[in-house]
């Protein structure tokens, strides 16, 4: 069990939170959570019921690094992000098939692990978004599995159909190519492509690879094509997000108010840009907007209505019925680089029965404060821990200062998503493969 792990195993001892699993309220209001202590408090929560979460973040920034706190405090692998379809949210002259890819995944996963104690965390204008119904995607899968006959001219056939683009290198979902015996294809449903090479006309052998390196990723004995969910589906097919959770799921919004507000600005912002230029856009876009395959506020608080919620903000929508629950956490203090000022805090907090953490997840950055702490010539009572949360906070309940490397250095940080392959990746794959074909 590493540190982190720890932390949360000590949070599931905190009595409001045991109370609160205990009374299993059908609506709370949690006040005076500072920094990453929500998902500290969380995911302890999670640990004592077994019920699987969905964070609704107030938007895609504060949802990433929600997203990577929650890595951070887990070593299980269903910890999920859920994002929207286009470039930038609510910007609907692009689509993102990096983004497009990534919600297929994470839906396949949410709906084929619904049994597991789960955390999805998602933002106002990827809800807004429908999702095809995974039971209904499941159906529609085909699968190709090693010593199976595989006919490449049906494939084409089939893949076309599904909404494939031919190409010649593959570096994005939705496209495939074929070179003799071997077919590269990368699906809507996986972050890596799949390569499939024949023996004749029997699947020999069946990898993931780098698009960009061209190396093996992993060797796999079967994997399912997931056709374009954007325009091989009709709207009747598609549902919202809160029909696939189980039922048992915690949704927690940081704001419900502005939730709602942001669902009606990106309904009102898509029908204006249906209304002047969907003529312009390329047929995917097309498909997907003139369905209108998107969810109103008044389908959110219907939705709700079925689940347990959490608000960490007051909402005029939900007053009835609810429980407020108070924390004693405050944000990890400003030291301005000043280190005598976090030896000072550090040792007061020592010496009131507090646990100091660091938290980091760059290995130089602890030996930098060992280095800083020596130079000065003090011992600092400090544990360091491996791994990076987005807000630093001292707990009052649980006497715990936990605080990041980044906040204290006044240092920029810098969330991590899937950032997925580019076409100039792929250009310059094939550049590169022109050079060595001329000089040989």
């Amino acid at each position: 069990m590493n540190v982190s792990e720890e932390l949360v195993k000590i949070y599931e001892a905190s009595p409001v939170l045991k109370e609160w699993a205990e009374k299993n309220h059908k609506s709370v209001l949690c006040k005076n959570l500072a920094g990453s202590s929500s998902c500290f408090y969380l995911r302890a929560y999670q640990k004592i019921t077994g019920f699987p979460l969905l964070y609704i973040a107030y938007d895609k920034e504060e949802a990433a690094y929600i997203y990577n706190t929650f890595q951070s405090l887990s070593d299980d692998p269903h910890v999920y992000f859920l994002p929207d379809s286009f470039k930038r949210p609510v910007f609907f002259e692009e689509l993102d098939k990096n983004n497009v890819l990534e919600r297929t995944e994470t839906i396949h996963k949410v709906y084929t692990f619904r049994k597991k104690p789960f955390i999805l965390i998602t933002y106002p204008e990827a809800l807004f978004e429908k999702a095809v119904d995974p039971a209904l995607l499941d159906k529609k899968r085909i699968q190709i599995k090693k010593g199976e006959k595989l006919d490449i001219d049906t494939i084409i056939v089939f893949l076309i159909d599904f909404g494939f683009e031919r190409v010649e290198f593959v570096y994005q979902p939705g496209q495939f190519s074929i070179r003799g015996g071997i077919i590269d294809l990368f699906s809507y449903g996986n972050e890596w492509p799949y390569r499939v090479e024949l023996f004749d006309d029997e699947v020999e052998s069946i990898r993931t690879f780098n698009p960009t390196t061209q190396l093996s990723v992993s060797s796999i004995d079967s994997f399912s094509i997931i056709p374009n969910i954007n325009s091989k589906f009709q709207v009747s097919e598609k549902v919202d997000l809160l029909h696939i959770l189980p039922p048992d799921t915690l949704v927690c919004i940081q704001d419900l108010d502005t939730t709602l507000d942001k669902i009606q600005i990106a309904f009102e912002k898509v029908e204006a840009f249906v209304a002047s230029s969907l003529s312009k856009t390329d047929e995917e876009l097309k498909e997907l907007l003139k369905e209108r395959a998107f969810i109103y506020p008044a389908d959110i608080m219907s939705g709700l209505s079925n689940f347990r919620t959490l608000l960490f903000t007051p909402s005029e929508w939900m007053q009835k019925e609810r429980t407020s629950l108070t924390f004693q956490t405050v944000p990890q203090p400003a030291f301005n680089k000043n280190f005598n000022l976090l030896i000072d805090n550090f040792n007061q907090n020592h010496a009131k029965g507090y646990k100091n953490f660091i938290f980091t997840d760059n290995p130089k950055q602890i030996e930098r404060f060992y280095a800083i702490f020596e130079d000065m010539g003090v011992k600092v009572p400090f544990l360091p821990v491996l791994k990076s949360i987005h807000g630093g906070f001292i707990d009052h309940d649980q006497k715990i200062a936990a605080y990041t490397d980044h906040q204290i250095f006044e240092r920029f940080h810098r969330y991590k998503l899937k950032q997925g392959f580019t076409q100039e990746m792929a250009m310059s794959l094939k550049m590169l493969r022109s050079c060595n074909r001329e000089i040989l």
